[in-house]
């Protein structure tokens, strides 16, 4: 009987084990699947000659939405593209944009993900702004002032406020759902502007949008579906204590009285 028990109990906790890893490993490709979509793309070449796109000359193609064209036409879509004349010429397998053909609108309602919202986001430096595109992924990072009220235990004297600046990250990684005029496509003229539109959750969304309010926001270019330095705390924080201890262990530097040879 005594060596049952332990038996049982192993058994038991391994049961849970398996149970929890299959849980785990459903929802990290229920979360994956999230990233990926169907759009439209040709089955054939395709010429403005050949007149009106028939249902044989369009297939579907699954891929990251983050990676496809802002103007790619979703495959829940594809009978608006049925029908039409193509503008451009498309290679087989090619993206079939809503440029490519007419009659097709696919607004930037259409780009935002499932339980996303579009918030624009202003930053107080836009150098980066022009460079970017639909579809990257940037870091935001903040810039905060933080006011502490010091009193004396001598009442006679004023009490003292002191600042303390603080740069850390609000999110690590967000995707930018347009930087142009709300079709995805950056145009010359909006270079040097400091404001793009982001797909944020909900929560991400009023984040970003109160941050705006008290913070000064920064942009920082991600290398693509990378998946590193996803968590704030990975990035930690740059304060006063940061620059006291650039000079800890260093040696003053004395200036010559002349040049040295």
């Amino acid at each position: 009987m005594k060596n049952i028990i332990p038996l049982i109990m192993a058994v038991v906790l391994g049961l849970a084990a398996v149970y929890g890893v299959t849980r785990l490993v459903s929802s990290n490709a229920a979360e994956e699947e999230k990233k990926f979509d169907w759009f439209v793309s040709a089955a054939k070449d395709v010429t403005p000659k050949d007149g009106e796109i028939k249902d044989s000359w369009i297939m579907r193609k699954r891929a990251e939405i983050s990676s496809v064209p802002a103007k790619a036409v979703p495959w829940r879509q594809a009978n608006q593209i049925v029908g039409q004349c193509a503008n451009r010429s498309i290679a087989k397998n090619d993206y079939i944009l809503s440029s490519d053909v007419s009659g097709v609108d696919v607004r930037l309602a259409n780009a935002v993900g499932a339980g996303e919202w579009a918030v624009p986001v202003t930053f107080a430096d836009g150098k980066l702004v022009k460079f970017l595109k639909p579809g990257d992924e940037i870091a935001i990072l903040a810039a905060s002032t933080t006011k502490r009220t010091v009193t004396s235990r001598d009442q006679s004297l004023k009490a003292t406020e002191t600042k303390q600046e603080t740069m850390s990250v609000i999110f690590p990684c967000v995707r930018i759902l347009d930087v142009g005029h709300g079709d995805g496509v950056r145009r010359a003229e909006d270079y040097g502007g400091d404001t793009i539109l982001l797909a944020l959750t909900p929560r991400q969304a009023m984040t970003v949008t109160a941050a705006q309010r008290n913070m000064d926001l920064y942009p920082a270019l991600r290398r693509a579906n990378d998946v590193n330095a996803l968590r704030r705390r990975d990035v930690g924080v740059v304060d006063e204590k940061t620059f006291l201890e650039l000079k800890q262990n260093l040696e003053t530097v004395v200036l010559p009285d002349g040049t040295e040879k």
